[in-house]
């Protein structure tokens, strides 16, 4: 079976200017909301207690100066997550040991530029600590965008890269930094499974409520996109949690309550807007399939038209770019301009949202550089710097997904208070350089996000629908069962990212999109009914 996407990049599908394209959400909801995402507060505990156990153990041991060093490797108990126990261990535990990797890396370029520098080398050493984050940053983001994990992304690998640099100039070893590393990420672990001991299903029981409430809060306003947007992720979240739980297909209370919140949600949804762009096109009346495998979904990224090799050629270009201004300027350490540019960069080609976020990026610093001085006018002890680390990753973990620019207001004082071992900083010194190297990267981020492959959006949204067609095609041609379920579950993952393919290029391009929809629109609603009528009942 052969499906034919005939336009390519230069949009020949009919005009149809009443094609209602989506755009984004209004500037001050992008800037200053703060959306609702369920029970955020044990995260936020299990964030804070990660970081603080081990932290506080190394204090109460005389490792007072490195013992908050332990909050990289403790970085990894955010990926567990809005994740069933049965995964969270496994997914946790990947994420300990590249903390403890990239702590160890990021040490070891620090030392080496730091001696190279300190017997009279060039500034331009610094460009290695440089190379060695892009290479970090790229690395990780496309595996990240390949495997489609979302946030917290590439970042907190990048952080810990970043704050690790600076630590051999304050006379702390690379073993050090890897074993205390290696002890947050151990309470990590600990504590991101701690719960299962007594509510085993409490991760699914969660994530079945949020997507409730978000249906609830849906139909109780029909009219708001953004509303109906949050349920239809909520829904795809809660979903798969319980297939990570192995529940989905058995005959369990959190199946029948989110199958009934499914449906009410999808017969609100269908026949709403039928032809326009957005994340309700991927809710239909059927139970969403389970993700592909990390061999399809990284195979799938490979494409050298797809988003993540544009992601990556951006910061090839972006992190480099930034660091060199930053040493121009005499700026000794261009990490942070590296960072901010990447972190503007990595999560998306969409430059409308990119272009916020360099704002939240840019205005976080400053607020965090205000809580920054406040900590620093205190001569606090050991213990309680500790508690204020913990206190700031907690405040990371709740605002990191909600609010870029909030959560910048607590990394910018956790990684210079982690990146001085808590001792005094002279804070003009750290802020004058800390806004130059934000204002860099912020500055090159947007240029290269708005110049560096500015046709992409075309080639994504291209690449995407003709995977879809070529799923399509292997799916017609497959006979055996096994194929077949497996070439659905791909199917539904291309169709998901043809959406997003979509919502991106209306974002940018509007009257190019316009033209290319009705293709789109036909190719998505062929891929729909080939999953449900064909190899799968509705619900």
């Amino acid at each position: 079976m052969v499906v034919s996407v005939g336009a390519q990049d230069q949009g020949t599908g009919s005009r149809d200017h009443g094609v209602p394209i989506p755009a984004p959400a209004p500037a001050r909801l992008l800037l200053l909301g703060v959306p609702k995402l369920g029970r955020r507060w044990p995260g936020v505990v299990r964030a804070g207690v990660a970081v603080g156990l081990p932290a506080l153990a190394g204090v109460a041991l005389g490792h007072s100066a490195v013992a908050a060093t332990a909050t990289l490797g403790a970085f990894a108990v955010v990926y567990g997550e809005g994740r069933a126990y049965r995964v969270r261990w496994r997914v946790v535990s990947i994420a300990a040991a590249v903390m403890v990797l990239l702590a160890g890396v990021g040490a070891a370029v620090g030392g080496l530029v730091h001696d190279a520098t300190a017997a009279g080398g060039s500034a331009l050493w610094g460009m290695a600590l440089v190379l060695a984050m892009t290479v970090v940053v790229a690395v990780c983001a496309f595996v990240v965008d390949g495997l489609r994990l979302g946030a917290p992304g590439a970042f907190l690998p990048l952080l810990t890269v970043e704050i690790s640099s600076a630590l051999p100039a304050l006379g702390v070893s690379v073993a050090e930094v890897m074993a205390w590393a290696a002890a947050g990420a151990v309470s990590a672990l600990l504590v991101s499974m701690s719960g299962r001991i007594v509510r085993p299903r409490t991760p699914e029981r969660a994530a079945v409520a949020t997507a409730v409430a978000a249906v609830d809060t849906a139909l109780s306003d029909p009219s708001s996109p953004g509303s109906r947007r949050d349920a239809v992720r909520s829904l795809h979240a809660a979903w798969q949690c319980l297939h990570d739980a192995a529940l989905v297909g058995r005959d369990h209370p959190l199946t029948r309550t989110l199958l009934a919140a499914h449906l009410r949600c999808a017969a609100t949804v269908d026949g709403v807007d039928a032809d326009h762009a957005s994340d309700d096109d991927d809710l239909r009346p059927q139970v969403p399939l389970p993700r592909p495998s990390i061999r399809y979904r990284l195979r799938r990224a490979s494409h050298l038209r797809g988003r993540s090799w544009t992601i990556v050629a951006r910061l090839l270009v972006a992190c480099p770019a930034a660091g060199l201004l930053a040493l121009g300027f005499g700026v000794g350490r261009p990490d942070w301009a590296v960072i901010t540019a990447a972190m503007i960069l990595h999560q998306g080609p969409d430059r409308v949202l990119g272009t916020y976020r360099g704002m939240h990026r840019f205005f976080g610093t400053v607020l965090g550089l205000v809580v920054l001085a406040v900590l620093s006018s205190f001569d606090l002890p050991a213990a309680v710097l500790v508690l204020v680390v913990a206190g700031l990753m907690a405040g990371i973990e709740a605002f990191l997904v909600r609010n870029y620019g909030l959560a910048m207001v607590f990394i910018t004082p956790l990684a210079l208070v982690l990146g001085s071992r808590g001792t005094h900083v002279d804070l003009m010194t750290v802020s004058r350089d800390r806004l130059v190297e934000t204002v860099l990267g912020v500055a090159v981020a947007l240029v290269v996000l708005w110049t560096v492959l500015p046709g992409s959006y075309r080639r994504i949204l291209s690449d995407a629908d003709g995977q879809v067609a070529a799923t399509i095609g292997r799916l017609g041609d497959a006979r055996e069962p096994g194929a077949v379920a497996e070439l659905r579950r791909d199917l539904e993952f291309d169709l998901h990212a043809s959406t997003t393919a979509a919502i991106t290029a209306a974002h940018t391009d509007p009257a190019w999109t316009r033209d290319r929809w009705p293709e789109h629109h036909h190719l998505h609603e062929l891929g729909y009914r080939i999953l449900t009528r064909h190899f799968g009942p509705r619900l």
